[in-house]
This record gives structure tokens, sequence and C-alpha cells, in this order.
């Protein structure tokens, strides 16, 4: 009878028959789904499940953990429960137990006896690369069969039935704050396209509390590139598939690359890391950087870099046993590499990896923004006409631009964090110049709203050389804005990568002409990141943000949330750990989920495509065709002159030059 019931019968018959049966529903449904309960609970699918709620959105401390577990409610008739999350202590020692590969310590490899003569040990931890990226890898190919081929983001360039796996590898300092002196070595591959900008697809391998140029973080990068040697000659078995390795990338800012590439900073006559550009020859507009002879500027060679350091050597050898203070014998070095036509100091610690070192756009986006933010700020102080004595922005009076400025950047473009800085240095009595680190968040406000700080600023009465200053910074800034756009992406077109260079070439060649002047960020921006994004495009059909600190940046907060809890002497091996479980032993065991959360913010404000709207994003009357700068003769003579690469006929009429 059962059997013809069951057989015979719809689940909606089946539902009826079985609800109305009281037995049914106080005494064998409760005890079937207790069971199965109790066996869920001693799961993988219930770790997985516990340990994401332990990390999401970083370490959830011990109190509120334990408060979720007590609040998961039972079922409205309380006769059935749901399944309970794993007790607090008990998974933390579920972690403390799981193997994470390999984490040894920092100092007791690292630390030599030369490095510990003035100094304590360097606290840190750090994985064996090889074996981690095998680790790596093996996870990677489980996403990719877990998402098959129509919905898996891994590119794989052509290399199947073969793994090739792209490496990108770099490090940068201050994870925990600018004020905590740490550094983190990060590696994330590149083949997993547009998800390399999360912080969930970027690994830590190392981590120490030491600046980025410390003997003993130089001491890691050696045994890192011998480590490189290895895997990159080797060829692995992965789950039945023929694998190899290849780093291929270097994402970092330039103060790391010059320490690491045995260089000298970017204060040097030869101040650039991506070509033989010096202080001399920076301002040349229209110029090119390239291979050939013919280019204004040719990138540094690495055979080029080993000759010049061992003449270095040589020379500093030399001086050594001159008489002289330090200080001259410092200079005279520096004469010597100047003499050279080099940067080269030291022999790069990177070895033949400098030359996949490419312009980050990141960083560099943000200091042009902060850039053409003190050029704006300088306008807004000149025409107010502010005494040194005042030291009180509410002492001004109102009709003060200055104040005015300062309203515009609090309540039109929200950039709070930066008023609150500027109101700091105006009250300490503007000393020095006024600096400022931008980040993300404040470059693209400022792609979207700068308009609205110079508007401000414009005055029909301001003299012609006052005019055409703002219209230039306007013109720039809206060729940054387009720029960036570019060079940050990931998926871009060729045609698209011409739009960025000619963006960028517009950008250099009026801030030469017309602002006079020239910066190591704005020279990387006018003719490095055009190369570079060039390169990338035609090796991997992609654009430079996957050369992008992004995610290692947004890793950095994932970071410092896992060492919450933790002592300096004790927080890496924490980090790397705690690291492991969420971004590997969780996606293990559910290679299917997605972790990827696209972002739809972009640089270049959507408000343009409006008919009341400029393109530079400021709101106009439908019967206008621009705002009052953009559509201004001035603004047009800008335009000319960046696109002529020398001053235009009508801008000089303008400036009064004959």
């Amino acid at each position: 009878m059962w059997v013809t019931l069951v057989n015979q019968s719809s689940v909606d018959q089946l539902k009826t028959y079985l609800g109305k049966s009281p037995k049914v529903q106080d005494k064998v449904i409760p005890v079937i789904v207790s069971n199965h309960t109790k066996e869920y609970e001693k799961s993988n699918e219930n770790k997985c499940r516990s340990l994401k709620v332990l990390y999401e959105n970083g370490l959830m401390a011990k109190e509120k953990y334990k408060s979720v577990c007590r609040n998961i409610k039972t079922n409205i008739d309380k006769s059935v429960a749901n399944p309970k999350l794993i007790y607090y202590d008990k998974l933390i020692a579920f972690i403390k137990s799981e193997d994470v590969q390999n984490i040894h310590d920092f100092a007791s490899e690292f630390c030599t006896a030369e490095t510990l003569e003035f100094e304590e040990p360097v606290h840190g931890s750090f994985r064996d690369f090889c074996s981690y990226m095998i680790v790596l890898a093996d996870l990677y190919i489980s996403v990719d069969q877990a998402l098959g081929p129509a919905a898996s983001f891994f590119q794989h360039f052509g290399s199947l039935p073969f793994y090739h796996f792209r490496v990108a590898i770099g490090a940068d300092g201050a994870p925990f704050g600018k004020d905590d002196e740490t550094t983190a070595w990060l590696v994330s591959f590149i083949n997993a396209g547009k998800h390399i900008q999360s912080e969930n697809d970027n690994f830590l391998i190392c981590g120490a509390n030491c600046s980025e140029s410390h003997k003993s973080m130089q001491n890691y990068a050696k045994k890192l590139m011998h480590d490189i040697a290895h895997i990159e000659s080797t060829t692995y078995n992965i789950q039945g598939f023929q694998c190899r390795f290849t780093i291929e990338l270097v994402p970092s800012d330039m103060k790391w690359l010059s320490s690491m590439s045995g260089e000298l900073n970017n204060a040097f006559f030869y101040f650039s890391p991506f070509g033989n550009v010096n202080s001399d020859n920076k301002a040349v507009t229209n110029g090119s950087l390239g291979e050939g002879c013919s280019c204004t500027w040719q990138p540094w060679d690495y055979n080029g870099r080993i000759e010049a350091a061992e003449k270095v050597a040589q020379e500093r050898d030399k001086i050594s046993q001159s008489k002289g203070t330090l200080a001259n014998k410092r200079n005279k070095l520096l004469n010597f590499i100047k003499a050279l036509g080099t940067r080269q100091e030291y022999k790069p610690l990177l070895g033949k990896l400098v030359d996949r070192a490419f312009a980050e756009p990141l960083h560099n986006s943000n200091n042009a923004w902060a850039y053409f933010h003190c050029l704006i700020l300088e306008i807004a102080l000149a025409k107010s006409s502010i005494t040194q004595s005042c030291t009180q922005i509410e002492d001004l009076p109102p009709q003060s631009l200055f104040r005015t400025y300062i309203r515009v950047l609090k309540d039109k473009l929200g950039a709070a964090r930066l008023v609150k800085k500027i109101r700091l240095w105006f009250n300490e009595g503007r000393k020095s110049k006024f600096s400022y680190r931008f980040t993300g968040k404040e470059s693209r406000i400022f792609c979207h709203k700068f308009m609205f700080l110079l508007q401000a600023l414009y005055q029909a009465v301001d003299p012609p050389e006052t005019k055409v200053r703002i219209a230039t910074i306007a013109f720039c800034c809206l060729q940054l804005r387009d720029a960036v756009s570019y060079f940050s992406r990931v998926n871009i077109t060729q045609e698209e990568v011409n739009k960025c260079k000619n963006a960028c070439q517009l950008l250099f060649n009026a801030n030469v002409l017309l602002l006079k002047s020239v910066t190591p960020t704005l020279w990387t921006v006018g003719y490095a990141i055009p190369r570079h994004l060039q390169i990338l495009f035609d090796q991997y059909g992609m654009g430079l943000g996957l050369n992008s600190m992004q995610g290692r940046e947004a890793k950095h907060v994932r970071l410092s949330q896992f060492a919450k809890h933790s002592t300096k002497s004790t927080r890496w091996s924490m980090v790397l750990r705690h690291d492991y479980m969420c971004n590997v032993w969780i996606r293990k065991h559910e290679p299917a989920r997605s972790l990827y959360t696209a972002h739809k913010q972009n640089y270049i404000p959507t408000d343009i495509e409006q008919e009341t709207f400029c393109y530079c994003g400021y709101p106009v009357c439908e019967s206008e065709h621009g705002c009052t700068i953009c559509s201004s003769c001035i603004f047009q003579a800008v335009s000319n002159t960046a696109t002529a690469g020398v001053l235009s006929t009508d801008m000089k009429q303008i400036l009064g030059i004959k």
C-alpha cells in the first residue's frame, strides 16, 4: 500500500495526506530532519558555512560570532531546529590544526648577522613559493572545471589542453596603514582576467614588520628569484593536466620598483624606471618612448643595467679608498652614475623580471589628480589674497573664493577627508606646500566633478593669463579623466587603446606648454602608460588594468582585519593562516561559488549623455553647447596648442606673444 501510495500520488497529494497526519508531523518528520541536521553539522559543508560567517567582511570578533550562533532560530513550531554553526572554540581549533601550506619564520631565514648588527630581528612569516603555486594552480583548475567553459572566468590564452599559469608578483608597503612599517608580497594570476582586481584573487606569500627596502626584504627577494627560476623551468602534473608557470607582471609603485631594480630614487637626474628620460629633456612634446633609435627615449635594457652596475661598483671601490667625507664621496658617485647616462647603482634584485615591470594605473592616476588639485588650490589661494597672519578659514569674508572653493569641495564633490586635511594645513599657517595622498575614492570624485571647482573659481574679469591657466587645467583634467578610464580597464579594444594614447599625449603637451611643469608622474602618464598599455594589449588582448594595484590595495584592508586580534610578533603567521582558509580552503571545497563582485562605478560620469550636461560633467542649459569654460575661445586655443605640440597662433594672441 505504501509503495502504491508513493508511486501513484503526486507531490501535492502526498503533502496533503502527510500534512493531515499528526503522527507524521510530530513524530516522523522531526526525527528524519533531526538526523539529517546532525549529519550536516558534522560535514565539510557546515565547516564552509561557519568559516564564511567568520570571515565575512574580515575576521569576525569572538563575541560577535558567538552572538550569531546563539541567535540562529528554530522554525515556527519549534519542532525542527536549523543546523548550528560550529562553536567558535572548535572552529578556531580547526583553523589552527589545518595544514596551511608551509609557513616559515621570516627572521630565522633572512635576518642575517649583517642585518642584526644594529637592529632587532624582523618579525614576519612567508610561504614556500613553489609549493604554494602548485596549491593555487590546483585551486584554479578546480574552479575552472567546476564552472565549465561557458561560465568560467579563467583565461587560457590558447594554452589548452595544457594549463599555462601567468603570474603577477609584487610587494607594497604599509598594508596596516602608513604609520605601521610593514611589507606584504602578493601573487595573482593574469589568467583570472578582470578578477585580478579583486582582493579574493590576490594571495599573500610573505609579510614582515619592516620597510620594503630593508636588507632582510632584499634577502627575501633574492630567495624568491631563485624559486621563480626553478618553477619556470619545471613542468607539473596537476589533476591530470600538464601545467607550467611563468612570471609575467610586476605590479608595484615606482618607489618599490626603483629599490628592487637597484636604481636611484625618482629625484635623480634620470628619474624614471621606465626609460632614459632626464630632467633636461623631459619636456619634449609629441615625443615617443620605444626600442628604436628614432624614438625620443628608450626603455632601460637589462644587459645595459648589469654593465652599468658593474662600472658603478668599480667606481665605488675606488672612491671609498679616497679621502673626504661620506657626503662628498656620495656626490662623486652620483655624478659618475649621471655621467654614465643611467640611474643604475646596483644589479637588479628582480633579475630579468625587471623587464616585466610596467607603469601601474592606480597610483599614477591618484598622483596625477593630486597634482592638478594642488594647481586648483594655488589658484584659489592666489585669487583670495589671504594674508599670512590668517590661520582660520572662518576669518575670511563670506565672499572669499577660497571659502567658496572649500564649500564646493565639501558639498558638491563630497571630499570630506580632503577638506579636513586642507583645514588642518591652513590652520597651521601654510608653512609648507600642501601635500595629500589621493586614494581611488578621491580620484573618482575628481573624474566626475573637477569642473565644479574650476567653475567656482572662474570669473569674467580675470586677466587672460588666469583664464588661460584655468582653461588649461580644465583641458588637462578632461584628458586625464578619459585616459584614466581607458588605462584602468582590463577589457579594452584597439580603438580604445588609441583614444587613450591621444588623451595622454594631449594632457602632456598642454601641461608642458601652458602650465610649465613636468613631474615623474605626468611623464609616466604621457609616455610610459600608452606604451605599456599597447604591449599588454598585443600580448594578452587586455589592458593595463591587469597590472593595477587595486586588488592589492583592497587586500591590504582585509589583511589589517585579519591582524586585529594579534600581537606584532605573531600577526603574520596568523594573517597567512587566515588568508589561506578564507581564499583557498573555502574555495577549494566550493569551487563553483563566485567571489567576484562587478563594480559599476565609472570614471566618466553617465550624466554627460544627457543634453543638459557638458562633456566635462558640468550642468548647462539645453540651449547651450557646453559650459562657460569648455565653450570658450580660450579653451579651444588650449586644445589647438595641445594638438600641435607648440603654442598655436590664437594662443599667442591671447597671451600677447609676438
